[in-house]
């Protein structure tokens, strides 16, 4: 009986068993690439499994609210069945083992055939990350009994946890109730004044903070407030908001009174209570898939920028002021030279550059100052100075100053400044610096300034000034850079090696940078957060089709009767055909605008966010943001089209 029952509503049981096979399956995945031991061995191969740890929690809490959203959804279509075998004679207790033989067949079937599809796309994941993050192919086929196991045990629970509450839930409802379960919704629902503007409010606060946010930190901290507003404010809005609405256009009488008007307005306005959560799971699933795929797709395509921006050179070695002991600028040079000469290595350029860099500092006017505990992180300004001879270094360009004099750039001023202050110290600006010799400095703030002094002694003052200002947060450091061009990767790692030896056997405080040591890394973690960011954009991707799937197959079975009646008292085929297209348009598309909305408000926000990376690129980002609209916007059309066309047939 269980057997015939899955297979008399496989309309409803098929896509639920298929959407639970492909969530095992990629459960199952995600820990396997979490746990596989071949990826530890890879350069870089730590921040994987880290990364995907993260997306094994991610999955698995999607998978437990998933399955059981869309089972209670299941279990509501049943009602009136349920309630019409205990009017038959059941009892309770036999229809709670039909429902237990019900769950063992779905948990049996999702269980085996999602771990036999996880085995099976495993090497096929596995080879597709190799090829993202630029790895070597290793061949092989393996099985994780680990991860099988976990993942058995996982949704073992999620369908214990289901079946538990079917149980609960036929045993405290009366057969009337269940037989009339169906019904449930059709009183229109009132306008909720409170909860419009509730959702008007945090939706508007959410937008404001995203649109508004300037500094890369103060994203870093209100983006998940702004999230959770504009959340709140999408399922009041689609709950309150819509009603409002639809009614606002039940009262536009020459609107209302026409026949494709009349039947779409007033068949969602019945059950927009219920469509208003569907609607609004739809719109934050599409705008998470939306955001996480172009936010990915940018980093990962942007690496390259990023890793120019955090190491401009292929070595740099710097050696602080602050200790006295320790080798003389000329000795470690001369150093450097002979690692690299023993090497094989000739540098087609070097540079020395001596450089204050502070990010502990505010500016009230042309006067900069240390932070104190009442200054707010969006009032930072980041800070370099640097010597003539230094900028000279950095840029070719000559550059002369007289005592007491400085070149400047900074984006507090436009020009107009005669002086500037730094710790006490007023210097009078010579010259304006078109840019940044040194780049762009957003992964700390959107305010900086740059200050050019005339010689080692005046730097040297600035930085004790600072220190007696009770700031022991910054340093000034000699920094000595080599480039290698058309030099092998695996020369320039060995002499980055050589190096950092060499400072650990050597008095002073050092750090050593390596560019080409730094890529297997950087693409380990931007390649894993594309991956991740891929494999939960299709998983969300298939819970949004399913949750429109459902939601328009149920709202089919619920307008049937309605539509067989308006096409007795009159309306032709074309009229019914042309009210569905506007109805279904309207439950699909509704979700897809509000996604697109969302992702245009938060766009400076990701990208204030994205700078705290180094990665600057806007133009680079929009293109993803379009892509990714229009590849999606694509599917969902597509599945837009399907849905509608089985609507249609229920109805009809």
């Amino acid at each position: 009986m269980a057997a015939g029952n899955l297979v008399r509503n496989r309309r409803f049981v098929f896509p639920y068993l298929l959407t639970g096979i492909i969530t095992v399956a990629m459960f199952y995945n995600i820990t396997f690439l979490a746990w596989h031991q071949e990826i530890r061995n890879m350069p870089g191969g730590d921040t994987i499994p880290a990364i995907m740890y993260l997306g094994t929690i991610v999955v698995g809490i999607f998978s437990i609210i998933f399955l059981l959203y869309t089972n209670s959804f299941l279990i509501k279509r049943r009602h009136k069945e349920i309630g019409l075998y205990n009017i038959l004679g059941m009892s309770k207790r036999h229809i709670a083992v039909v429902l237990l033989w019900e769950t063992l067949y779905t948990c049996l079937v999702t269980i085996v055939g999602g771990i036999l599809l996880g085995i099976l796309l495993s090497k096929l994941l596995l080879l597709l990350l190799y090829k993202i993050l630029f790895f070597t192919v290793q061949f092989g086929f393996s099985v994780n009994f680990t991860s099988v196991a976990v993942t058995a045990a996982l949704f073992a629970g999620i369908y214990l946890v289901a079946l538990m509450r079917n149980l609960l839930h036929v045993s405290l409802s009366k057969p009337v109730e269940l037989l009339r379960g169906g019904n449930v919704g059709e009183k229109e629902p009132k306008t909720k004044v409170l909860l419009t503007i509730v959702g008007l409010i945090t939706l508007g606060a959410g937008y404001y903070i995203a649109i508004t946010t300037e500094s890369p930190l103060d994203a870093l901290m209100l983006f998940f407030l702004a999230v959770i507003l504009v959340i709140v404010g999408t399922y009041c809005l689609f709950t309150a908001g819509s009603i409002a609405f639809l009614k606002a256009m039940k009262k536009r009488k020459n609107y209302y009174y026409q026949a494709k008007h009349f039947i779409g307005v007033s068949g969602m306005l019945y059950r927009m209570k219920q469509n208003a959560v569907g609607l609004s799971n739809i719109c934050i699933l599409s705008t998470m898939v939306l955001v996480m795929l172009s936010t990915c797709v940018c980093m990962y395509l942007g690496v390259g920028d990023v890793l120019n921006a955090m190491y401009p050179h292929d070595i740099t070695l710097s050696q602080s002021w602050v200790e006295s002991e320790g080798p003389s600028k000329e000795e470690c040079r001369e150093t450097v030279l002979t690692l690299a000469q023993q090497h094989g290595l000739r540098p087609t350029k070097t540079q020395e550059v001596d450089i204050l860099r502070m990010m502990n500092t505010t500016a009230e006017g042309s006067n900069l100052s240390t932070t104190t505990r009442d200054d707010h992180l969006g009032d930072l300004v980041y800070t370099e100075v640097m010597t003539a001879d230094s900028y000279t270094q950095i840029t070719g360009t000559p550059l002369s100053l007289g005592e007491n004099e400085a070149a400047i750039y900074t984006t507090e001023n436009d020009g107009t400044w005669h002086e500037v202050t730094l710790f006490g110290k007023s210097f009078s600006i010579a010259a304006w610096l078109p840019e940044s010799p040194t780049g762009k400095h957003s992964a700390y703030s959107d305010r900086e300034m740059i200050l050019v002094v005339p010689d080692a002694s005046t730097l040297e003052e600035v930085f004790q000034l600072q220190l007696q200002d009770e700031s022991l947060s910054s340093n000034v450091y000699w920094e000595f850079s080599l480039d290698f061009d058309g030099a092998e990767k695996e020369s320039v790692e060995a002499l980055y090696k050589a190096i950092r030896q060499m400072t650990f056997e050597t008095e002073g405080n050092y750090m050593v940078s390596c560019r080409p040591a730094q890529e297997s890394e950087f693409y380990s973690m931007y390649g894993g957060l594309l991956f991740l960011g891929s494999f939960l954009g299709a998983l969300f991707l298939m819970a949004t089709v399913l949750i429109i799937y459902y939601k328009q197959i149920s709202e089919g079975y619920e307008d049937k009767a309605r539509f067989a009646i308006m096409e007795k008292v009159g309306m032709s085929q074309q009229q019914i055909r042309s009210a569905i297209r506007s109805q279904v348009r309207a439950v699909f598309f509704l979700p897809l605008l509000g996604a697109v909305i969302h992702l245009l408000a938060a766009f400076k926000m990701i990208t204030k966010l994205m700078s705290a990376l180094n990665l600057t690129n806007v133009s680079l980002f929009a293109l993803c943001c379009l892509g990714t609209v229009v590849v999606f916007g694509m599917g969902y059309f597509i599945i837009y089209h399907l849905t509608a066309r089985t609507y249609y047939k229920i109805v009809r």
